[in-house]
């Protein structure tokens, strides 16, 4: 990636009204200081400021602020491929608009940019490898690894369509009637629904490490499996910690807890 490519590109969708924010050089986090997505903006003398000290930074495009959802279509997990789900809602005559703004991701997945002017969601596998997100992504010309993200078809922002409506139903009929579900759920929940609800309540910086360590040991508490465990914390760090630890400090909160319930600690 040429030198302040990433600043160029920032500047090219603040002048399109688009918002965005840094992320730390082959990473999907936030650099010391700058609160993730919430801090994303079209103010060019802040983005200046941000890449041309650290002209090698990814960018974020914060997408709830300009009525955006992205589709992501992932292949992580052999068990989960986001390709094989699409293909199948293909043959269910479930399609995505071929002619909409797409990028190809670095790990080789696939982002469909759609217009959206939904409630902001942050779902994943809504099918197996395929997340919803119209919160924020990462975006090209950000790198990891080696390997950047690149529009498909030199396409553009100006080439998004809107989402089918098949997809705008399924994202509205997740939605939950909290009034009507209150009593049974102040009634029937257990301990495993505290604790899920106290995942995705999140927590802020100042609390970050203390927070996912005690969520970790609670899922092992439970009889979560070590992987589980593992996934779920980066997920967590990823969706509802503000902002998101690295990962390295996610890693050595699993290792912790893990070598702790090893020895038969609880």
């Amino acid at each position: 990636m040429k030198e302040f490519a990433t600043l160029d590109k920032a500047i090219e969708l603040a002048q399109q009204g688009y918002a965005v924010y840094p992320l730390i050089e082959n990473t999907k986090k936030p650099p010391k200081g700058v609160a993730g997505y919430q801090a994303a903006t079209s103010d060019q003398n802040t983005i200046f400021a941000w890449f041309k000290k650290h002209p090698t930074y990814n960018l974020g495009l914060r997408l709830d602020l300009s009525d955006l959802l992205v589709v992501d279509i992932d292949m992580h997990d052999p068990t989960k491929n986001g390709r094989t789900s699409l293909a199948q809602l293909f043959k269910q005559g479930q399609t995505l608009p071929n002619d909409t703004y797409i990028e190809c991701t670095a790990n080789g997945g696939v982002h469909y940019f759609l217009k959206y002017a939904g409630a902001k969601v942050r779902k994943i596998d809504v099918w197996p490898g395929i997340d919803l997100l119209s919160d924020f992504t990462v975006i090209a010309p950000s790198e990891i690894n080696g390997k950047q993200y690149k529009p498909l078809d030199s396409r553009t922002l100006a080439d998004i369509k809107p989402a089918p409506q098949w997809l705008v139903d399924k994202l509205a009929g997740q939605k939950v009637n909290w009034t009507s579900e209150h009593a049974y759920t102040t009634r029937q929940k257990k301990y495993t629904g505290h604790l899920l609800d106290e995942m995705v309540t999140g927590t802020t910086q100042g609390n970050r490490n203390a927070w996912l360590t005690k969520i970790a040991g609670r899922m092992f508490g439970v009889g979560a499996d070590p992987k589980t465990v593992y996934n779920m914390l980066s997920v967590i760090n990823d969706s509802f910690v503000d902002p998101a630890l690295p990962s390295k400090e996610v890693n050595v909160i699993f290792q912790s807890i893990l070598k702790r319930e090893s020895k038969g600690v609880h």
